[in-house]
């Protein structure tokens, strides 16, 4: 940070002159190149007028000659010395001495003569009154948007009516010279570009000149705007050679400036660094502190002071135990101050519980670097010290509150166990029962080889509902399911089996189409099972209240290079958009008495193998779920 220099009467003194002499120079120069400035405009407008009166006498010369030999014409035909021979021979010398002129025409009572374009059949009428009345020539106004004008001449009952051109007649009667130097254009009375000499737009628009084109009049204007032109060598030299002595002269002046200045500022370099510091420091919030390679305190900031209670005072110069230990752990905090003053401060800094001096605690994370003096060596070491109490506090807020969701979480997922041991068991459960019926018919009977498969058969459900118990409890605790080389397939024909016997008495029919060859893959037997349970009845109750016909279950199996697949599809009434935007949801059933979490589950244990479960629904009426699982 640059210092600024005392101010005192006599450096005040010193610098008026110089910078009166240099503000006087630099306004001459100013001045001077204004004045060559004016000056060369003021003669370039003087010019410039003087050419647009001689081009404005010209154009009136060429309309004065065009109205004398339009008179000599008019005057021929009133003396019935024309026919059409004469008027188209004297018409085109009128054209050729006249390039502007492209079309004449002369009418009397019971004659009309005309040569080149056809005059407009409107905006005449105004003109001719105008020339009858005054008997000399009447100009039109500017004829649509090509820049046609048209003079109209009468006598004794016979008129002739010439059509001028504005645009051809500035491109013949305007010599080279005048084109280089300026752009002339004709405006007419709304200030609209009637004709003009060149397309290109004049560079200095501030240099131009306009006056009154009468003839012909009807509000149109000549506008003359000159175009930039080059500098003098000369000029450009003298312009050139000022402005670098001006240069020189500013430069030496700010140099001569800086010199002084530096000398001046130099007495107050240190004295401002050091106030700077001092305001820095005062206004930062983490505490700073300093200490010598004894442990000596040697500097504290103003937030170290309020953070431990302690005034500068009182801290610098004090030596371990500091005053802002805490008193109940002393040798931890010896045990820490020797460490980093051999150098083994962590570097990203340590917790350090301090003491304030009203007795509650604070506590603070400290990064200390090595503090390095002027010469280049550590001199001692330089501390930060972050109060990090409340973000302690919040920390031990935000630890609690997770403990309180954890032990939700976990109620939660009892809630969600119970439920599935419910709904899951149930269907072993029913066919034990079944089961056991029969047992009990074949035992009447004698049948011991039947009873004897009766009784496997309970007991291949019993160790199936086991089976279920322990692989739903897994499943709740969110650990990966035990997976083994399956068969879809042969997955598939168990839930059909056990499927059988209820979807016969509702009389619902199951198909199966199930791929050969069907490839092995890495899965839960059980947990793929009850999927297909799920599906299967679900699919069976959606039939059963249908008539008779529409009464059919198909499973589909089959696989791909990447996966294998199966669908189940069902004819019953299908599923309501409303509800198909929550149907895997936990707790949202669409049955009377189901329990809404199957089909929550089936997504669950598909997506835990890495696949995926979805439905859609078919346009003859019911739904298909469709199941993927990777090879």
């Amino acid at each position: 940070m640059q210092a600024k220099p005392p101010s005192s009467p006599a450096n005040r003194q010193l610098w008026l002159l110089p910078r009166f002499t240099l503000l006087l120079f630099v306004v001459s120069v100013i001045g001077l190149l204004a004045y060559l400035r004016y000056s060369e405009r003021a003669e370039a407008r003087l010019v410039l007028i003087s050419d647009v009166l001689w081009i404005e006498q010209n154009l009136h010369f060429q309309f004065e000659q065009t109205e004398e030999r339009l008179t000599s014409l008019l005057s021929a035909a009133r003396e019935g010395n024309l026919d059409d021979a004469t008027f188209q021979a004297r018409a085109r010398l009128i054209s050729e001495a006249s390039s502007a002129i492209v079309g004449v025409r002369i009418r009397s009572a019971d004659k009309v003569y005309h040569r080149g374009e056809v005059l407009p059949a409107t905006g005449l009428e105004d003109v001719r009154k105008l020339a009858l009345a005054t008997g000399k020539a009447a100009y039109s106004d500017v004829l649509g948007k090509d820049g046609r004008i048209a003079i109209v001449m009468q006598a004794q009952g016979h008129e002739i009516t010439a059509l001028i051109a504005l645009p051809r007649l500035l491109s013949t009667q305007i010599p080279w010279w005048f084109a280089n130097k300026y752009r002339l254009a004709v405006i007419d009375w709304r200030g609209d570009e009637v004709a003009s000499k060149s397309h290109v737009t004049a560079d200095d628009e501030g240099l131009s000149y306009q006056l009154d084109f009468d003839p012909p009049g009807h509000g149109l204007s000549l506008q003359v705007t000159a175009y930039s032109s080059p500098t003098g060598i000369v000029q450009k030299g003298l312009v050139a050679g000022v402005i670098v002595l001006a240069m020189i002269v500013l430069y030496s002046w700010w140099r001569l400036h800086r010199q002084v200045q530096g000398r001046l500022s130099a007495e107050l370099a240190l004295r401002e660094e050091h106030a700077f510091r001092n305001a820095m420091e005062s206004s930062l919030s983490v505490g700073m502190r300093a200490r010598d390679l004894q442990g000596r305190m040697i500097y504290v900031n103003p937030a170290f002071c309020r953070m431990v209670g302690y005034t500068a005072e009182e801290l610098i110069g004090s030596t371990p135990p500091y005053p802002y230990w805490n008193p109940d752990d002393i040798a931890s905090h010896r045990a820490l101050n020797e460490a980093v003053l051999a150098g083994l401060a962590p570097n990203d800094g340590y917790e350090l519980t301090l003491r304030h001096r009203d007795g509650h605690l604070v506590v603070t994370r400290v990064y200390t670097t090595p503090l390095i003096d002027a010469t280049g060596k550590q001199s001692g070491w330089m501390s930060s010290v972050v109060d990090i109490t409340s973000q302690k506090a919040a920390e031990l807020r935000e630890h609690e509150h997770e403990e309180k969701l954890r032990q939700t979480g976990r109620l939660i997922a009892m809630g969600e166990m119970a439920s599935t041991l419910a709904h899951e068991l149930n269907q072993p459960l029913m066919a034990m029962s079944t089961y056991a019926s029969a047992a009990r018919q074949f035992a009447g009977q004698g049948e011991a080889a039947m009873l004897d498969s009766t009784l496997n058969k309970i007991a291949e459900q019993a160790q199936r509902a086991a089976g279920v118990v322990r692989r739903i409890r897994e499943f709740v605790r969110k650990h990966a399911p035990h997976r083994e080389p399956c068969d879809l397939n042969t997955i598939a024909l168990d839930a059909l089996e056990l499927l059988d016997s209820d979807a016969h008495a509702r009389d619902v029919r199951i198909r199966r189409e199930l791929a050969e060859d069907m490839p092995q893959i890495q899965a839960d037997r059980v947990l793929l099972g009850q999927v297909m349970v799920n599906l299967l009845r679900n699919a069976v109750d959606a039939c059963s209240e249908q008539p008779p016909e529409r009464r059919d279950v198909l499973l589909k199996t089959s696989y791909d290079t990447n996966s294998v697949h199966l669908t189940v599809y069902d004819r019953g009434h299908g599923i309501p958009p409303s509800a198909g935007e929550r149907l895997f949801e936990a707790f949202y059933t669409t049955k009377p008495l189901g329990m809404g979490i199957g089909l929550n589950i089936c997504r669950s244990i598909i997506e835990q193998h890495q696949g995926q479960l979805d439905y859609e629904n078919l346009l003859e009426g019911g739904t298909a779920f469709h199941l993927s699982l990777p090879r």
